[in-house]
């Protein structure tokens, strides 16, 4: 069951992407009871830049908001006990994923993001997946046996989840160097992370 309302950070963001269509193609409902070793300099990438980037993004499925805005920011804690902030990876390209270990999609989605996160996380793409609702052990567990190695966060309480308008999981945000949210993408369709039409644009995105 979807929620009514919420924090007027979430209500801009959905409202940002209101008018766009999204690929819904293969989606769990969310069960409410339930870094890289370069960067480059930080900075507002020019207009142009931004629009061939935005093009690039709709032909691969991504919603588009019609200008880049702030991400929300949270801190949650990983699976080792620390805590992380979305605020500390400014600098970086964050691939933001929304999942939960009983969601069908996002076990078909995860080895594609690794595949993704391994190929380059050393030009300065940060993933971090944002576990929703669901016990560390299971969580841990989980990613051991699937051998993930990017950043794991628990939202046991699923707020950021919420706010981020997660319903639908998986629900992918990318970010810009400035932590600024340009695109969104709920649900997968089966195309994997590293295909050569996604490849070309997080090789621009990471130009940036």
């Amino acid at each position: 069951m979807r929620r009514r309302g919420g924090s007027p950070g979430r209500r801009l963001l959905l409202a940002a992407f209101i008018p766009l269509a999204f690929l819904l193609v293969q989606s769990c409902t969310r069960k409410d009871n339930a870094p890289g070793t370069s960067a480059k300099p930080t900075g507002i990438p020019s207009a142009e830049k931004e629009r061939a980037v935005a093009d690039l993004l709709k032909k691969t499925g991504f919603g588009v908001p019609e200008k880049p805005f702030p991400a929300e920011d949270f801190t949650l804690a990983s699976l080792d006990g620390s805590q992380a902030s979305l605020s500390s990876y400014k600098g970086k390209i964050v691939f933001l994923s929304f999942w939960a270990t009983w969601c069908g999609p996002c076990k078909q989605e995860l080895p594609s993001i690794e595949a993704l996160y391994d190929k380059l996380a050393s030009r300065g793409l940060v993933v971090i997946a944002v576990d929703l609702g669901e016990e560390k052990a299971k969580v841990s567990q989980f990613v051991k046996a699937n051998k993930l190695t990017f950043p794991v966060l628990l939202d046991g309480s699923v707020a950021v989840g919420s706010a981020y308008g997660a319903n639908s999981i998986p629900t992918n945000y990318l970010l810009d160097r400035s932590g600024r949210i340009i695109a969104r993408m709920v649900g997968y369709d089966g195309t994997e992370w590293t295909s050569s039409a996604r490849l070309e644009v997080f090789d621009k995105i990471l130009e940036m």
